[in-house]
């Protein structure tokens, strides 16, 4: 089993798509049979040992979720399925605040903000640690759109160190930058990580590295821009890390 996994929706939702193009796979979306139906937005997972149930007779060789709004709980999701695997996507916060905005709307970065600082039993603000928090408030006094949905892309990635889940093997950092610009070979390559040692059967796939570098001139104030810029060099790092780890091996 793979799951799909950090903040970046399109990127993740192209990734699902092109694992979802080889008939042996068996790929859930954010909103599947699997969501929970009490939910309001079917965003949430069903508990997982009901989630474990519903796919103990699938026989997919390889069976893939996309629970984005449960990053939060990667670590307990790794420790609940056996042989389970993850990838964590993340791209510039620039280009992720410019496709958060232009595909949720213009004040869905305050919205997403408010609910991660204000409603701990929200999937954006759970598990969060305080440090956070508080560096999220103190980033800048009134914060724009742009402001918001950066923070926001800042707070969620920090759940990937909150978890140590750049040391645990079960997980794969994959750039957005990086996946768009050979996506069979990336594809290949996932595949295997997942366990499943056969190649993907398609050749070519329809994925576009146009949007990249697409969020350059977007204006974020500088308090928000430098915690982002040290997020995603944290980021980086530990892909050359772990890169430079799968070499060795």
């Amino acid at each position: 089993m793979l799951l799909i996994l950090g903040c970046q929706r399109s990127g993740t939702t192209m990734l699902s798509e092109v694992l979802s193009q080889d008939p042996r796979s068996d790929v859930f979306p954010e909103k599947s049979a699997l969501s929970d139906p009490q939910d309001t937005h079917g965003l949430r997972l069903r508990p997982l040992e009901d989630v474990k149930a519903r796919l103990e007779r699938n026989t997919a060789d390889l069976i893939v979720l996309k629970p984005l709004v449960e990053s939060q709980n990667a670590k307990a999701m790794l420790d609940g399925f056996p042989q389970c695997r993850a990838v964590w996507m993340f791209r510039d916060y620039r280009d992720v605040v410019r496709s958060n905005l232009r595909m949720f709307g213009e004040d869905n970065g305050r919205r997403d903000l408010s609910a991660l600082l204000n409603d701990r039993s929200d999937w954006r603000g759970e598990n969060l640690s305080d440090e956070t928090l508080r560096r999220v408030r103190e980033a800048v006094e009134e914060p724009t759109e742009a402001d918001a949905a950066a923070l926001f892309w800042y707070a969620r990635n920090t759940l990937f160190f909150q978890q140590a889940l750049e040391e645990d093997p079960r997980v794969l950092l994959v750039p957005y930058e990086i996946f768009v610009q050979n996506p069979k070979a990336e594809t290949d390559a996932i595949r295997r990580f997942a366990g499943d040692q056969s190649l993907a059967t398609a050749d070519r796939y329809h994925v576009s590295s146009k949007s990249v570098g697409a969020g350059r001139d977007v204006a974020i104030a500088p308090g928000v821009a430098a915690l982002c810029d040290e997020m995603l060099a944290r980021l980086n790092q530990a892909w050359d890390t772990q890169s430079a780890r799968s070499v060795v091996h």
